[in-house]
């Protein structure tokens, strides 16, 4: 870690870092932090780029995500903002398909493991690399049914959502997608009330005619399904007050 880092980011960055990521073929893989440096002229911001390692090899070539943290502070919980790629260059020099190896989607969770209550994380789907988010949103799929939207939802960010769409201050960098952890108990149950009226009315939505489009709301609504039913199972097993995490 960088002396300049402060003690909750570190405390974030370590966490994050802490475990192997569980992969599809097999294969043990770890995060290394690659970059870390002040942001300027924002106080509490890092700029940070985490590599992965394969086994007993060396950091990738390229990051698996990279972006900024913040430890909070100021009535502010910790947050992150990441560009996150789906194909990774290895320190060998092969490609690896963080996404088909599922990497992609453990990172995430792993990020919704120690971002706190009354946190947040926002994802970039400008890149290539995210652009059916992009053209999901596009579409008018809810935010939470999104590709990314869904794997921020099964990480536990069960709050609001909020797609940075337009600029509204002009600071806001590219679009992306933030999902919120709610700060109580009593406000996730609000929030998830909330996503399953809007799941359940885009479920019953008629399939577009563009075949392209007819694909992707196809596959979205699949999403949807399946968050309804996380949702209703978790109301049925989780006693009055609890909160995933």
């Amino acid at each position: 870690m960088s002396a300049n880092a402060n003690p909750a980011v570190e405390q974030i960055l370590t966490a994050i870092a802490a475990a192997a990521l569980p992969s599809r073929d097999g294969r043990s893989y770890r995060l290394s932090l690659g970059e870390l440096k002040p942001v300027p002229r924002r106080a509490g911001w890092f700029y940070v780029a985490l590599g992965l390692g394969a086994e007993a090899a060396g950091p990738s070539r390229t990051p698996l995500a990279a972006g900024i943290v913040s430890g909070g502070g100021r009535r502010v919980m910790p947050w992150m903002e990441l560009r996150v790629y789906p194909t990774v260059e290895l320190a060998d020099g092969t490609h690896l398909d963080a996404r088909a190896a599922g990497l992609e989607a453990a990172f995430i969770d792993r990020v919704g493991q120690v971002i706190p209550r009354g946190g947040h994380l926002m994802i970039e789907y400008e890149s290539p690399g995210q652009s059916d988010t992009h053209a999901e949103l596009l579409l008018r799929v809810p935010p939470a049914a999104t590709y990314l939207g869904a794997l921020m939802f099964q990480a536990g960010f069960r709050g609001p959502f909020k797609d940075w769409y337009i600029s509204e201050g002009g600071h806001e960098g590219p679009r992306k997608l933030q999902a919120n952890k709610s700060p109580t108990a009593a406000a996730e149950r609000a929030a998830l009330t909330d996503h399953r009226a809007e799941l359940t009315r885009f479920v019953r939505r008629p399939l577009p005619e563009d075949r392209a489009a007819r694909e992707l709301v196809a596959r979205a609504q699949d999403r949807a399904r399946r968050l309804l039913q996380e949702i209703k199972r978790e109301a049925a097993a989780r006693p009055q007050g609890y909160s995933r995490r």
